[in-house]
C-alpha cells in the first residue's frame, strides 16, 4: 500500500477498525505477498524505494544500505521480506519475549497524539514461535536487529539466563542485538552488582558468537540518565557498543510509541552526545512522522534512525522521502567527462525525438491523403478504388491512423522529457521507465505479421528506433545528480498531490488495459461493433473487395494497440517512481504528451463522423481524468515553493 493508496483510501478504512486487527489484516497480506514468487518484484514495482548506493552507512562492522531503520511495527516478524523492500537499511524484530506473552491489554492507536499505545508486557509470540517465523522467511537482504526484554518481576539471574538464550537461538538471523532491561532492572530495584552482572553475562553470550554480535543497550526516551546514570555508565564500560532510545514513553498500564516520544528522544540524544561525545553510537527512535524530524535527529547527533508508529500514520513513503532529503543533502556525485553519444540519455533523447518526428509525420499522412503507395499494392486498390469500397472506408482508417500518430508523439513527449530530466540526470527509474514502454512498443511489430502483411517502411524504421533502444540499453548512466530537497514537513499540498497521483496511475493502467485490449481485437476479429455500424457494412463484405484489405486495417489497429500500450506503461511507471515535490517537468510532460494524444482521438472522431458515444466515452472520460490528476498535483509538483514562505 504504497502512500498514493494509503493516505487516499486504505488508511481512512483501517483506522475505523480495531488496531490490532488492522495490524493483523496489513502484515499478513504483505508478508502472503512477499512470500509469493513474484511478490517481491511487485512490491519493488509499486514502489521503486530501494535507497541509493550513496546512502549507505558502515558502524560496529555492519553495512546499513541506508541509515534509516524499522522498529516496533512487526514483532512477530510476519511481514519482514515486505519491510525489507520499503526502502529500510535494517529491521527490528521486538521486544522479545522469552516465553508466549499476550499482554495486559489491547493495542489501541491514540489518532490526537498521533501514537501507538500498547500494553506492557507486550503482545509477544515467544522465542520458539519467533524462531520458527525466522526460519520459514529465510535470509533477508537487510541486516537484523533484536531487541530484547526482560519480563518484571523475575530476578537478574533469571533475565540474564532468558537473554543468554535468546541470544544463541537468534545468533543465525541477527547481526546486532539490543538489550532493553533497564526496566526489569529499576522496578526491581536491581543492586549495581546485580546489573553489572547481568550485562557481564549477555555480552558474553554474544561475544561467544562467531562472529561476535555487537550489543547495545536499550533505554526509553523518557528514561531519566540523571537518575540512572549508572546504568547507562556500567553498559559503556563493560563493552555496550552503544545505546538505542526505543521503546516508547510510560502511559498507565503500558508504553505510547508515537509523536509523544519524539520531544524526549531529541532531548536525550542531546544529552548523551554532551556526556559521551561523538564516539558513542547511538540509535534513535521516537515519533519520527515526517522526513523533518528525521533529519533533526541526524543533526542532533543520530548514527540510525528509526521509524515506528511513522510508517502508520504518514505512510509506507515516508522511507523514501526520508532517503529523498538525506539524498539532497549528500555531496554531489563527480560528473562523467564522457562524449554524449556514450550516454544512456543521448541514444533514449534520439528514440524520443524520431517518435515525436514519426508521430507528426504520420499525423500529416492520415490527415490527408490517409493511405500510402505500399498500402495500396498491398491491398491491390487504389486510393480511390478504396473510396469506392466503401464510402466510409478511408474516413474509417484515419480515424485508426490519427489515433495512432496522436500516441507516437505522446511517446516521443515522453521519451524527450525522460532522457532530458531523468536519464541525463542519473535517475534509473527513468531509463527503467523508457526501456520497459519502448520494448513493449516495439513488441507489437510482430502482432500483425499474423496477418501476412510485411509493412517495408514500418519495418525500416523500427529497425533504426529499436537501434536506438538497444544503444540506449547498452550505454552508460550519468552519475545521480543532486536532486532538488523535497519538502521536509507533510502539507496540503503533498497531501492533495497523493490524489493526483492516484488517478495518474489509474490512467496508465487504463492506458495499458485499453492497448492490449485493440492489440487483441487487431489480431483477432479486428473489428468491433460500433466500427461496422459506423461504415454500415460487414467484414465479410469488406474481405469480399479484396482479401487484403482486413490484414491492412489490423495492421493499424496493431500499431496503435501497441503504442496505446507503450504510453500506458510510460504513464504509469512515471506516476508510481516519478512522483515527487518540485517535478514540474513531470507534470508538463504528463499534460503535453497526454492532451496531445486524447485532443487527436477525439478530434478526429468527430471530424469523421464517428461520433458513438459509447465509443468515444473511453477517450473523454480518460482526458477528464488526466486534466483532474494534473489539478490536484499542480500546486505540489509546479508550486511547492509557496508553501516554505507561507
Amino acid at each position: 500500500m504504497p502512500d498514493w493508496s494509503y493516505r487516499t483510501v486504505f488508511r481512512p478504512l483501517l483506522f475505523r477498525l480495531p488496531a490490532k486487527t488492522a495490524r493483523d489484516l496489513c502484515l499478513g497480506l504483505m508478508g502472503a505477498l512477499a512470500r509469493l514468487p513474484l511478490g517481491s518484484a511487485f512490491i519493488d514495482f509499486l514502489g521503486h524505494m530501494r535507497p541509493p548506493a550513496r546512502l549507505a552507512r558502515s558502524f560496529l562492522g555492519i553495512t546499513f544500505p541506508t541509515p534509516l531503520g524499522l522498529g516496533d511495527i512487526d514483532p512477530n516478524a510476519v511481514a519482514l521480506p515486505a519491510f525489507a523492500r520499503f526502502g529500510f537499511g535494517y529491521l527490528e524484530v521486538g521486544p522479545i519475549a522469552f516465553e508466549p506473552s499476550s499482554g495486559n491489554g489491547r493495542i489501541e492507536l491514540r489518532l490526537e497524539e498521533q501514537a501507538i499505545y500498547s500494553p506492557d508486557p507486550p503482545i509477544h509470540p515467544g522465542l520458539e514461535a519467533l524462531v520458527r517465523r525466522l526460519v520459514r522467511t529465510g535470509p533477508l537482504s537487510l541486516p537484523l536487529l533484536a531487541r530484547l526484554t526482560g519480563s518484571s518481576g523475575k530476578g537478574a539471574e533469571k533475565v540474564s539466563d532468558e537473554c543468554r538464550r535468546t541470544i544463541e537461538a537468534l545468533a543465525p538471523y541477527v547481526r546486532l542485538f539490543a538489550l532493553m532491561t533497564v526496566q526489569p532492572a529499576i522496578e526491581c530495584g536491581w543492586s549495581t552488582e546485580q546489573w553489572r552482572e547481568h550485562l557481564q553475562a549477555v555480552l558474553l553470550a554474544a561475544r561467544a558468537l562467531s562472529p561476535p554480535r555487537p550489543v547495545l543497550l536499550c533505554v526509553p526516551p523518557d528514561f531519566d540518565p540523571a537518575e540512572n546514570e549508572h546504568l547507562l555508565a556500567s553498559a559503556l564500560e563493560l563493552g555496550a557498543s552503544g545505546v538505542m532510545v526505543a521503546g516508547g514513553i510510560r502511559a498507565e498500564a503500558g508504553r505510547m510509541i508515537g509523536l509523544p516520544a519524539y520531544d524526549r528522544t531529541l532531548r536525550l540524544l542531546r544529552y548523551m552526545r554532551l556526556v559521551w561525545g561523538e564516539e558513542l553510537f547511538v540509535i534513535a527512535s521516537g515519533g519520527v512522522h515526517e522526513p523533518a524530524q528525521a533529519l533533526e535527529l541526524f543533526a542532533a547527533g543520530a548514527n540510525l534512525v528509526q521509524i515506528d508508529s511513522g510508517l502508520v500514520y504518514s505512510g509506507p513513503g515516508l522511507p523514501k522521502r526520508i532517503n529523498d532529503a538525506l539524498l539532497s543533502a549528500a555531496p554531489a556525485e563527480e560528473p562523467i567527462a564522457a562524449p554524449a553519444a556514450e550516454m544512456s540519455w543521448f541514444w533514449s533523447l534520439l528514440l524520443g525525438i524520431s517518435m515525436l518526428a514519426g508521430g507528426l509525420l504520420a499525423l500529416a499522412i492520415a490527415s490527408t491523403r490517409v493511405v500510402l503507395p505500399y498500402d495500396e499494392t498491398f491491398a491491390g486498390l487504389s486510393r480511390a478504388q478504396l473510396a469506392a469500397v466503401n464510402e466510409r472506408l478511408l474516413f474509417f482508417m484515419a480515424h485508426d491512423r490519427v489515433s495512432l500518430a496522436g500516441t507516437m508523439i505522446a511517446i516521443g513527449v515522453l521519451y524527450v522529457q525522460l532522457s532530458l530530466f531523468g536519464v541525463r540526470h542519473g535517475l534509473h527509474w527513468a531509463r527503467v521507465t523508457i526501456l520497459a514502454s519502448a520494448f513493449a512498443g516495439f513488441g507489437s511489430f510482430f502482432l500483425f505479421l499474423g496477418f501476412g502483411y510485411f509493412d517495408p517502411f514500418h519495418a525500416f524504421v523500427t529497425a533504426i528506433l529499436f537501434s536506438f533502444l538497444l544503444l540506449a540499453l547498452h550505454a552508460r548512466m550519468p552519475p545521480l545528480m543532486r536532486q532538488k530537497s523535497p519538502s521536509p514537513r507533510e502539507n496540503w499540498r503533498w497531501r492533495l498531490s497523493l490524489w493526483g497521483q492516484l488517478l495518474l496511475i489509474v490512467q496508465g493502467a487504463a492506458l495499458i488495459t485499453a492497448g492490449l485490449v485493440i492489440s487483441f481485437i487487431g489480431i483477432t476479429s479486428v473489428f468491433v461493433p460500433e466500427d461496422l455500424d459506423f461504415m454500415r457494412t460487414t467484414a465479410d463484405a469488406l474481405a469480399a473487395a479484396s482479401p487484403r484489405l482486413v490484414p491492412l486495417i489490423a495492421h493499424d489497429r496493431a500499431s496503435f494497440g501497441g503504442m496505446l500500450l507503450a504510453v500506458g506503461l510510460a504513464v504509469l511507471l512515471l506516476a508510481l517512481w516519478g512522483w515527487r515535490e518540485g517535478a514540474a517537468w513531470l507534470w508538463w510532460s504528463l499534460l503535453l504528451a497526454g492532451t496531445t494524444g486524447y485532443t487527436a482521438a477525439i478530434v478526429v472522431h468527430l471530424a469523421v463522423g464517428y461520433t458513438n458515444p459509447w465509443h468515444l466515452a473511453p477517450a473523454f472520460g480518460g482526458a477528464a481524468f488526466l486534466l483532474l490528476g494534473l489539478a490536484l498535483a499542480y500546486p505540489s509538483l509546479c508550486r511547492p515553493q509557496e508553501e516554505k514562505r507561507g
